[in-house]
């Protein structure tokens, strides 16, 4: 093989560099192209299709995906990264401005307050100028902190009303006291009465009331074991809001009280029922007159209990009703002197098991 050919044949198999014409004159790029010829080495096509891949600076061949160059430099256009630039430049820039205009403002106000205590007499425009700028500044602070107050006013709100859900559903409390209480806790916040006041008491005085309105009335020590407030602090708060908002807090008999009583000391529906005829007859001759609901209850339950044959001893019925062993057992004796006159042949069908004779002597 003559040395032309053996050149001309080596030529075409071994792979040659693309050539970037973008960087040469049109005749000199002519004639680089007229004596080099490009090929794959892989797929071995005369005119293979160039990928430029920017990203890994690869140079591959579209038929075959070989890779025929590597380290390519990316000349393209970078307008992306000038327009973040730009962006940035134009924020700077407005930022700057904002800022000598209010230096500006402050230097003027500065200059003319000086030359007005230096010059002895006050200019109308110097004075019309600095009242301008002291308005917009008292309008710009006012506004700024009845921002803060809103938003702190929006949070102790979301405080409040989670703390008074959290408590009803403790109390298995229907959905009617959790929003009633909350609506005396928003009156509260909107009248500021809650002013150097503690929160704890005013949501647990809100939860009493509620529950007072809507005839499902709980005592004090209940809610103090509940929201662990003092009882003092409950009933302060109590008169306070009672007062101020003219809200309705509603009677509370023992008739209201008996049910819950007896369910808690797990005792039947007789036991219960001569409860309640036992209070309705106590009413009826003032024996227990003077005396508070929730004395009353635990007296008549304490009798009744012993009456039908279902006994609680009065330390148990002083921790549900939440009243001292002493004033069961005080009431307890009003009602054991007037015995004969309360029970009634009624009250013994209640029971199989009822007689006046099982009741302890005080």
């Amino acid at each position: 093989m003559a040395p032309t050919e053996l050149a001309t044949s080596l030529q075409a198999i071994m792979p040659q560099p693309a050539i970037d014409t973008r960087y040469t004159t049109p005749a000199a790029s002519e004639r680089a192209v007229s004596r080099v010829t490009v090929i794959c080495p892989d797929c071995r096509n005369m005119a293979p299709k160039l990928i430029h891949d920017f990203t890994s600076g690869d140079l591959l061949c579209a038929d075959c995906n070989t890779v025929i160059g590597d380290r390519l430099i990316d000349s393209r256009s970078a307008w992306r990264s000038t327009a973040k630039i730009s962006r940035q430049a134009e924020e700077d820039a407005r930022m700057l401005m904002s800022l000598q205009t209010i230096a500006a403002q402050a230097h003027d106000t500065t200059s003319s307050t000086s030359s007005q205590s230096d010059s002895g007499n006050n200019s109308p425009v110097a004075a019309g100028k600095d009242a301008i700028l002291s308005r917009a500044l008292r309008s710009r602070t006012h506004g700024r902190a009845a921002a803060q107050r809103h938003e702190r006013q929006e949070r102790n709100l979301v405080r409040a009303f989670s703390e008074i859900s959290t408590a009803c559903a403790t109390m298995d409390l229907p959905r009617i006291i959790d929003d009633t209480a909350r609506d005396l806790y928003k009156r509260v916040d909107a009248e500021n009465l809650h002013r150097g006041k503690n929160i704890d008491a005013i949501i647990a005085t809100c939860i009493f009331l509620a529950c007072r309105q809507k005839s499902l009335p709980r005592t004090f020590k209940e809610i103090c074991a509940l929201t662990k407030v003092p009882r003092k602090d409950i009933g302060r708060t109590f008169k306070f809001l009672k007062e101020k908002l003219g809200a309705e807090a509603g009677p509370m008999s023992s008739d209201d009280l008996m049910a819950r009583f007896c369910a808690n000391l797990s005792l039947l529906s007789s036991a219960q029922e001569c409860a309640v005829m036992l209070n309705q007859m106590a009413k009826q001759r003032d024996t227990l007159a003077g005396k508070s609901p929730v004395s009353i209850a635990g007296a008549c339950i304490y009798m009744a209990s012993h009456l039908v044959g279902q006994p609680r001893d009065a330390k148990v019925i002083s921790h549900v009703a939440g009243v001292s062993e002493v004033t069961i057992k005080n009431s307890y004796k009003l009602l054991f002197a007037d015995r004969h006159q309360l029970v009634s042949e009624e009250m013994l069908r209640v029971s199989p098991m009822a007689s006046i004779e099982f009741l302890p002597t005080p």
